[in-house]
């Protein structure tokens, strides 16, 4: 029998120790997209001497692993309740702060963060990556849903036959689509069809020889925030983009995704700064290439998600 693509099902639990793998539970899948996994095992040549040319065996060194995937940006409808990529954001370096009743906020943090154990059902079989950390871009495209772009690094994987998890309940919350969304970058309602928002976490393996695959877990030791977008190449009366990026000043990037109670999706960074621009088009109308950092107010600031 073939593996079918369709037939895939994530799980994510945070794990209770750290580098342990974790048994995912019904309550622990989500919904994702375009999921991908990639072991990576080490390899050490012999390259001994001998009598004749054949080459000795290799040896299996260290081992690791990636996964990758996407999710739609969207509420748990109802507000105050924490969405079921929320658990994702906190394994990529974001703190939860919950309201009950009102709101849930994400916002950068430099310590405890948590690991995680992830494992994906492909029609049979399991894959199954632990001690993992990650980092996440957020996807803006006018007329579409709004993405999640997840990267996990592991300490270990494993693989093997297991059923598809029975039992899940997935979230019914449909996400909006980018628009109607009061963006605006520096005070101005700047005219685009893309945008992304990447955290750009540096995540290095931590190496323990008592552990079978050579490593504990994954962390993340940096983060460089940074953005770009796509806006109508404005006149300079209009907004003197290159005096910005020339002068180096700073300005904040706000926008809203939804209107309905439990699916509001309220982003906001307080000091942007652009750092590249280049001349393009759409359509062959005038557009500019725009890259810019996310820069720290007071610290661990440098992005905010708010969902109500």
């Amino acid at each position: 029998m073939p593996i079918l693509v369709q037939k895939t099902q994530l799980a994510a639990k945070l794990e209770a120790s750290e580098g342990s793998p974790e048994t995912p539970a019904a309550a622990d899948a989500l919904l994702i997209i375009n999921p991908n996994f990639t072991p990576q095992i080490e390899t050490h040549e012999q390259n001994l001497i001998s009598s004749d040319l054949s080459r000795y065996k290799s040896l299996t060194g260290r081992r690791s692993g990636k996964i990758n995937f996407d999710v739609q940006l969207k509420g748990s409808g109802a507000a105050g309740v924490a969405p079921e990529w929320g658990k994702l954001l906190k394994v990529c370096g974001f703190y939860e702060d919950i309201a009950a009743g009102i709101s849930v906020t994400y916002t950068p943090t430099s310590a405890g963060i948590p690991s995680i154990t992830l494992s994906v059902y492909m029609d049979g079989l399991l894959l199954k990556l632990w001690g993992a950390r990650g980092s996440v871009a957020f996807n803006f495209s006018a007329g579409a849903p709004a993405t999640a772009s997840f990267v996990f690094t592991g300490a270990d994987f494993s693989v093997e036959d297991a059923a598809i998890l029975a039992g899940v309940s997935y979230d019914t919350t449909e996400p909006k689509i980018f628009s109607n969304a009061a963006f605006s970058i520096d005070s101005y309602q700047a005219l685009i069809e893309k945008l992304e928002l990447n955290i750009n976490n540096n995540m290095q393996l931590r190496s323990d020889v008592n552990k079978q695959s050579g490593y504990l877990s994954a962390a993340i030791t940096g983060r460089r925030p940074a953005g770009s977008l796509d806006p109508e190449l404005p006149l300079v009366v209009q907004y003197d983009i290159f005096d910005k990026w020339r002068s180096g000043s700073e300005g904040a990037l706000s926008l809203t995704l939804g209107t309905t109670a439990g699916n509001i999706i309220n982003i906001s960074a307080p000091k942007c700064r652009y750092s590249r621009l280049s001349l393009a088009d759409r359509g062959d109308i005038r557009t500019l290439g725009a890259d810019f950092e996310l820069n720290r107010n007071t610290g661990d600031d440098e992005l905010s998600i708010v969902l109500t």
